[in-house]
């Protein structure tokens, strides 16, 4: 862990350090089973809170019985998952000659597929897939413009607060940075579910043109449309068909 926060944010001296002495144990310590069923614990509530929070965004009731902690469990595997796949991909990048060239579409990419298909997961696929696509491209890009910005202000944070505060300021400084990460999924997440039901004509307008409009809000839509092809307007004497009636 200390090796992953120290190459992400580019540490150096008395930052590295601090996050080294932060994530040290013991020799002698081991993992029980007390352990690993806190860790299970801790997962499953987060992804029940993620799944909390994605009810709230689209106005979705919540599942009942324990088929919503089945999904929320389910929903945990496939970000441990996604996750791991997303650090390998990166890694393989990193290896070819033009890994600037690449990294960032990829990233962008598996972003985009990891926070569409959590949500989808975790709303028990009451959401079609394409409807949940913006949401996950808008958490997907400003996630990564977060993750450029953090290069450049997490050293120079980590090393004031490590200076003045000891472990405890690394401590404040990684935590204000994970609000912030949460800050932006949820964020991103209730904006792009405002678009997907909001009534203005450029919603739907861009729900047409990304073809993200459910079947029965596109009939509530065409609805007065043909309606008004029906009713003849004032002062207009209304069509008749082949045969002479109206």
């Amino acid at each position: 862990m200390s090796n992953a926060i120290i190459g992400k944010f580019g540490l150096r001296g008395d930052a590295a350090h601090s996050v080294d002495a932060l994530f040290a144990r013991s020799g002698d310590a081991s993992i029980g089973v007390l352990s690993v069923v806190l860790l299970v614990f801790s997962g499953v509530s987060l992804t029940r809170r993620l799944q909390r929070m994605y009810l709230q965004a689209w106005r979705l009731d919540r599942l009942p019985g324990v088929r919503g902690s089945v999904y929320a469990a389910v929903g945990l595997a496939a970000l441990l998952v996604e996750i791991g796949l997303l650090a390998l991909l990166r890694k393989l990048v990193r290896a070819l000659p033009f890994d600037w060239v690449l990294g960032a579409p990829i990233s962008l990419l598996a972003s985009l597929v990891l926070w569409t298909s959590i949500p989808w997961l975790l709303l028990d696929r009451r959401v079609p897939f394409r409807r949940l696509l913006p949401a996950g491209g808008l958490t997907a890009v400003t996630a990564g413009l977060y993750g450029v910005a953090s290069t450049v202000y997490m050293p120079r944070a980590m090393e004031n607060y490590s200076q003045r505060y000891g472990l405890f300021g690394v401590t404040v400084a990684l935590v204000g940075w994970l609000l912030c990460s949460a800050l932006i999924l949820v964020a991103a997440t209730v904006v792009a579910a405002e678009v997907d039901r909001a009534p203005e004509a450029w919603a739907r307008r861009f729900r047409t043109r990304w073809r993200l409009e459910s079947d029965a809000r596109a009939a509530e839509i065409a609805e007065p449309a043909d309606r008004a092809l029906l009713i003849p307007e004032e002062g207009r004497p209304a069509p008749h068909s082949a045969n002479g009636r109206p």
